[in-house]
């Protein structure tokens, strides 16, 4: 009865307006103290749901750079092959002979034999002493053949040799392999031969194996040794041997096939 009074005088007569103001600082503790747990609850869900959705949209954003750097090294790769390619098209267009291009597909894992697995067999017009190029220079030649696919000796192997002059001086010699893939030999050079570094080696055309003109290698150095007859002449071969992806077999003309 006594809050039904006071309900109504307040209501009617504005009883408690004047202590409303004091009534409310008494109840406002209580309502804070009465809405902290529901309002810590929300605010650790709404952390929880921050961190969580974080950890998932860094998660999506690692796997999306991680795709798009392997795209980034995909579209470098095929730029590179694309300007290896161009190298390649440029430099068979500077070719007198007929060419057909082909395609690395293996290497040979024999540590004391440097050769190279092509896609063109004597299905493609393939035989056993075909001059094999790349874009910068003489790769090698053709020394084993089948249908689809044929083995190529690299220049650089030891067992292989290639009759070269002085594009400088048109001095002839024969240019050795070592196995070393970035070093090789000109043979019988006397003392008296005017060489230097720098000097550019090109195919002779003797022994009818290689046509001639071809670019092989760049003197890289040249030693005169006492008691030797002859100069020590380490040359460095122009073509990419254990890089180069495309290559080009010569077609020589039929007299001068084996």
């Amino acid at each position: 009865m006594v809050s039904l009074a006071m309900i109504v005088g307040d209501l009617h007569y504005k009883v408690f307006s004047p202590i409303r103001p004091y009534l409310t600082w008494l109840v406002t503790p209580i309502q804070v103290v009465v809405s902290a747990p529901q309002k810590m609850i929300s605010w650790a869900e709404m952390h929880l749901d921050s961190r969580e959705d974080l950890v998932a949209q860094n998660q999506s954003l690692n796997q999306e750079l991680l795709l798009l750097r392997g795209q980034l090294q995909r579209f470098e790769a095929l730029k590179a092959e694309n300007v290896r390619l161009r190298e390649l098209l440029d430099a068979s267009q500077r070719v007198d002979e007929k060419v057909v291009m082909g395609e690395v597909i293996g290497f040979d894992q024999n540590a004391y034999s440097h050769k190279i697995l092509i896609d063109k067999g004597f299905s493609n017009g393939a035989y056993v002493g075909q001059p094999v190029l790349d874009a910068t220079g003489v790769l090698g030649q053709v020394v084993e053949t089948s249908a689809y696919t044929s083995r190529v000796l690299l220049i650089a192997d030891a067992s292989h040799f290639v009759p070269v002059q002085l594009a400088r001086t048109g001095f002839r010699s024969v240019l050795r392999g070592t196995g070393d893939m970035k070093r090789m030999e000109l043979m019988s050079v006397p003392h008296t031969a005017d060489i230097k570094k720098g000097d550019i080696l090109t195919t002779s055309g003797l022994a009818n194996r290689f046509p001639i003109g071809y670019p092989v290698g760049v003197v890289r150095a040249v030693r005169h040794v006492s008691g030797k007859p002859y100069a020590d002449v380490d040359v460095v071969p122009l073509a990419q041997l254990g890089r180069s992806r495309h290559v080009m077999l010569i077609e020589r003309s039929d007299e001068a096939q084996p």
